[in-house]
């Protein structure tokens, strides 16, 4: 009690300094004010942050300094509480951390079991939360703020994995997946009949029994994409539509299509688009009416499509399209990665021959957009070197262009390699909403989830 008594009269004493250095020889009243909040919070030092790098093929532990100016804090006074939005990298050691403090009064106090005057030189424990409180000039205590440094528990640039107890069909051999609204639609082939089976993304593990997708020919299942609120799919050059895969509709488009290709759907401008049956670049904006264009160039892929379309950055308001796959050529060591603006009616082809930084050309080659990047990947592939199935992803930075295989932080799981074999390299693969990579394996009937852990911080 005795030292709380004279951490109070400490304090009183530095604002009384305060207050008369402010005094001329003249007699002035003075009106002591009860304003006792924290107006401002930071760390002023730098922080060491641990993190593990393989060092010439040794796991090692190296350091680096955390800059603490650079993650700003929020005050929120309605509920007393100082935290920084953006978390410190993980591994960062707040054990000893100095602050820097704004308040209406130079009487801030750390309240513990003895409470005690802080001073700008402390060097304080943030381990778990620590709380503040000021002394106003009144000489009566404010609210209690309780200060959190939060740092990340996770790296926040890793792939994290997770496989899921499923009970997805392992008699499905080929196969397509397509996201719509919180839901995984599989297309697959089940002997020779196109199926369908679903589940929602908020239980990757129960899935729908495969169904025939009723239309009167067998399904095109490689066709089968989301464009807007709709799933589209072709079947004997045919059209179809569906809102859940339940019941299919024929649209009378008047056009034989032998290829879906791409789409686009953003407020501003709707875009299907496809090859038609005499090898002509076709697109629709609902799907009805079908405009035709010149003749798809040579060398366009021809098989296992995957395409990606997304804004530039420099101008919101046209979107750039990505098809890779395979065009059929058996020496080719390369994908086949071709582009066009929605503001265009050509293609571009971005595939260099003998350029060293090609996308290889994976054995049942997928591409995602994902995390501002292009990836790609799959089974084998003999590009420079022979590369095993799934043991990297290949990412493109300059949409499609250059390729480098990826670091070790955004990696497959290691037990990939071995589901590919088991699943005759049958797989399917999707993006959703929330940031998720999701993949469902034939033959296993595995079902597996990835995410970039930074993907799925929320800011606080």
């Amino acid at each position: 009690m005795k030292l709380k008594v004279l951490n109070i009269l400490i304090g009183l004493f530095i604002m009384a300094c305060g207050i008369t250095s402010c005094l001329d020889s003249n007699y002035t009243e003075y009106e002591y004010s009860s304003n006792s909040s924290i107006t401002a919070f930071s760390i002023t030092d730098s922080i060491v942050t641990y993190y593990s790098a393989t060092v010439d093929d040794v796991d090692t532990t190296l350091s680096t300094a955390v800059v603490g100016a650079d993650y700003p804090f929020v005050i929120d006074q309605n509920q007393g509480l100082i935290y920084n939005p953006d978390s410190l990298p993980v591994g960062t050691d707040v054990s000893k951390v100095v602050v820097g403090i704004t308040a209406d009064t130079q009487g801030i106090y750390i309240v513990a079991e003895t409470d005690s005057l802080w001073q700008e030189a402390d060097s304080l424990n943030f381990e778990k939360p620590v709380q503040f409180k000021v002394l106003s000039e009144m000489g009566t205590f404010g609210r209690v703020y309780t200060a959190k440094i939060n740092v990340h528990q996770q790296d926040p640039e890793l792939l994290s994995w997770k496989k899921f107890e499923s009970n997805f069909s392992k008699e499905i051999t080929e196969q397509k997946a397509v996201y719509l609204n919180n839901t995984l639609y599989v297309f697959g082939l089940q002997g020779k009949q196109a199926v369908v089976t679903k589940a929602q993304t908020s239980d990757g593990g129960t899935w729908s029994k495969p169904a025939r997708i009723a239309t009167p020919v067998e399904a095109d299942i490689t066709s089968a994409m989301a464009w807007g609120n709709q799933l589209y799919i072709l079947a004997g050059h045919d059209l179809y539509t569906s809102q859940d895969a339940t019941s299919w509709e024929k649209i009378e488009t008047g056009t034989k299509i032998r290829q879906l290709a791409a789409n686009i759907y953003t407020d501003k401008q709707q875009k299907i688009i496809g090859v038609d049956t005499d090898n002509h670049y076709i697109e629709s904006n609902d799907g009805i009416a079908w405009a035709q264009h010149g003749e798809m160039p040579e060398g366009f892929p021809t098989n296992r499509l995957s395409s990606a379309s997304y804004a530039l950055d420099t101008n919101k308001d046209i979107q750039r399209i990505v098809i890779i796959g395979d065009n059929g050529i058996a020496s080719d060591t390369i994908a086949v990665a071709w582009s066009q603006l929605n503001s265009e009616n050509s293609w571009t082809d971005l595939t260099a021959p003998n350029n060293s930084d090609a996308c290889p050309k994976f054995e049942n080659i997928s591409m995602i957009r994902y995390n501002n990047m292009l990836y790609a990947f799959g089974g084998y592939a003999q590009h420079e070197e022979e590369i095993e199935p799934f043991t990297c992803l290949y990412a493109s930075t300059d949409n499609g262009i250059t390729w480098e295989a990826t670091t070790e932080k955004i990696a497959f799981p290691e037990e990939f390699p071995t589901i590919y074999e088991a699943s005759q390299g049958h797989y399917s693969c999707v993006v959703d909403e929330n940031h998720f990579i999701w993949f469902m394996w034939s033959q296993t009937g595995e079902v597996w989830r990835g995410r970039i852990n930074k993907l799925g911080f929320e800011r606080q």
